[in-house]
């Protein structure tokens, strides 16, 4: 037995790609509008403060995060727990290894 609402007919292909094609064009619009406004909004002195600050520090390297060995993705920030977040390795299953020396 047929339902009483009656299905639409479909759409052409070639329609339908029309249109999605045009909402795509129309949101990267919106994106790269939005973008504009906020690269004007951006305070340029704070902008140059900064690259002075930057300038003045030496550059350090960045501290490795600890990973998981189980699944070697990073670790969150924060306190370690008992087990990876990632994939659920039990950490207290290996011994932890100490941290490789500086090479001279």
């Amino acid at each position: 037995m047929r339902s009483p609402t009656r299905r639409q007919p479909s759409e052409a292909p070639e329609a339908v790609q029309a249109r999605l094609s045009a909402r795509i064009a129309a949101l990267e619009d919106r994106v790269r509008r939005l973008e504009a406004r906020l690269r004007l909004k951006a305070a340029p002195e704070s902008a140059a403060r900064r690259t002075a600050q930057r300038a003045a520090e030496p550059a350090r390297p960045a501290r490795a995060r600890p990973r998981c060995p189980g699944c070697t993705l990073e670790l969150p920030r924060g306190r370690r727990g008992e087990s990876c977040v990632w994939c659920g390795f039990v950490f207290s299953a290996v011994t932890r290894r100490r941290p490789a020396r500086k090479k001279r």
